[in-house]
């Protein structure tokens, strides 16, 4: 059984809504199972890096509907953008949910807009936030400066931005 049915099942078996609290928690399990991926991603990324990146931005994109699907996708800035993000395209998603033969992959909670009392792409964000802040510093960076954001200003969390020199906040 998969992190987030296990945790799914222990809320249904309460009888509760899953509040936000069990939402965040559930989704960082989900998210920390899946940073072996996304550091190896990140690892590529670094060594396929073009000379004329500026920046890296981590964008949190969570879906419009707020049902629960996001991606998380590494976006490189400096001169010609498509011909920079074309050169690292294999390695730029560093989390994706999709809905696969009618399942999701992986399987995180889903929600429709009435189901909940928070939201979902602001508990997405929050959540994505933090755990990439927690690989972040244990990959050490590429050398160059990053941001990560929430799309659509959603999240509590500022944006964060980390230097060239270290994993600090800038």
């Amino acid at each position: 059984m998969s992190v987030a049915a296990d945790g799914i099942d222990k809320v249904m078996r309460t009888n509760k809504p899953m509040t936000e609290s069990d939402y965040k928690s559930l989704l960082l399990k989900i998210l920390r199972a899946h940073a072996p991926s996304a550091l190896e991603n990140l690892r590529h990324l670094k060594q396929n890096l073009p000379g004329k990146t500026h920046m890296l931005m981590i964008g949190i994109h969570p879906g419009q509907s707020e049902e629960g699907f996001f991606d998380i996708v590494v976006h490189l800035d400096g001169p010609d953008l498509y011909v920079l993000n074309k050169a690292v395209a294999p390695y730029r998603t560093l989390f994706e949910v999709q809905c696969i033969d009618g399942r999701m992959q992986p399987d995180v909670p889903m929600y429709g807009a009435e189901e909940v009392c928070f939201s979902v792409n602001d508990a997405i964000v929050d959540v994505s936030i933090e755990w990439i802040e927690q690989f972040w510093c244990e990959f050490g960076g590429v050398g160059l400066p990053a941001q990560v954001f929430g799309e659509e200003g959603y999240g509590a969390w500022p944006n964060a931005i980390y230097s060239a020199e270290n994993t600090q906040y800038a």
